[in-house]
């Protein structure tokens, strides 16, 4: 098994691709920050905002390596080369596990790193500024910090599923991204239109931003820990489906 992790290590960080790919999820959340701490009044800057900031932003990076996710499986069927890798290790599941842990662990400590060093650049630019801001008495702020990495890997499971059930790296990149931009927004829409209360709780993708929500949760959506559970559930069944199909159906 460390073999295998190790193998799809080396693919992961050898693609040019997820190279750019980490660059890009770097770099949006670092210049957001550091411009809205500079530019921010003082007079509404709060820890939250400075935390929210950093949540919201970081978003993208998820959404960026949940596309990582995607690709590592579905770059793999597309080019054939995940014939000699289930050549050289047939119990297929093992490499899919693999693939999955490599996928989970590159998300969090990539989105650790990012909302690390963003809030402290943004606390430092603030503080420099003037701005008073402390993290120990904001209990939601600092769950946010962490519940958006916990998002990431979420994210990145999400597209790693979504890569072994359809295959095609184009398709599985637009499932991703357009879900929570598009297909979501437009199911909500319909809700409301039918009079359903607060259509957003029944919403998975929805309901894992949440998890980065500086704020308390209020009675119109899941609590953060209630959310992030329904989006992990709801992920895990898609990476368990693109398993099954995976295990059973022709490289």
């Amino acid at each position: 098994m460390i073999n295998t992790i190790r193998s799809e290590w080396i693919k992961l960080r050898t693609v040019r691709m997820n190279f750019v790919l980490f660059i890009l999820a770097v770099a949006f959340p670092v210049i957001v920050s550091v411009l809205v701490s500079s530019l921010v009044d003082l007079n509404d800057l709060k820890i939250t905002d400075v935390a929210g900031t950093v949540t919201g932003s970081s978003v993208v990076t998820a959404l960026l390596l949940g596309v990582v996710g995607a690709v590592s499986i579905s770059a793999e069927f597309a080019h054939g080369t995940i014939r000699p890798t289930f050549a050289a290790t047939p119990k297929r599941m093992r490499v899919l596990v693999s693939k999955a842990i490599v996928t989970a662990l590159f998300a969090a400590v990539a989105e650790a790193l990012v909302v690390i060093f963003c809030f402290t650049v943004s606390s430092a630019i603030a503080t420099s500024r003037g701005a008073k801001l402390s993290l120990s008495d904001r209990p939601e702020a600092r769950a946010a910090l962490i519940g958006i990495v916990v998002f990431a890997v979420i994210v990145s499971l999400l597209g790693f599923g979504i890569g072994m059930v359809i295959r095609n790296t184009p398709a599985a990149v637009a499932v991703l991204i357009l879900w929570p931009v598009v297909v979501e927004n437009i199911i909500m829409a319909i809700l409301s239109a039918a009079g359903v209360n607060n259509p957003q709780k029944f919403l998975p993708y929805i309901s894992g931003f949440g998890l980065g929500n500086p704020n308390a949760p209020t009675s119109e959506s899941l609590s953060r820990v209630t959310g992030g559970l329904y989006f992990g559930a709801v992920t895990a069944v898609v990476a368990m489906a693109g398993a099954l199909i995976t295990a059973r159906r022709d490289a």
